[in-house]
């Protein structure tokens, strides 16, 4: 860890409503070279379907990653299924 960054090695995975949990586990296992940790459910927002917002730490899969924190953005349709809006880096 570079001297003066934050060590958020000590986030602990959150508990997700089970319809957030489910989007969640759908998006991310399309996602490659990257593991994903929720860590704080954020809120919903109902549009035509429902956006989820999240934060979640990203491990990369390489040797003596890194991990940050990541905001993700989950669209669920009426039909139930999800789709990634969005994945961006929150600066600490």
């Amino acid at each position: 860890m570079a001297f003066g960054s934050w060590d958020i090695s000590e986030i602990k995975a959150v508990n997700l409503p089970q319809k957030v949990a489910t989007a969640f586990t759908e998006v991310t296992g399309e996602l490659v070279g990257a593991d994903y940790v929720p860590v704080l459910y954020v809120g919903k927002q109902v549009v035509n379907g429902t956006n989820y917002c999240l934060i979640a730490v990203r491990h990369l899969v390489i040797p003596n990653d890194t991990p940050i924190l990541v905001k993700f953005v989950i669209h669920v349709d009426d039909n139930n299924k999800a789709t990634l809006k969005s994945i961006s880096r929150l600066g600490l």
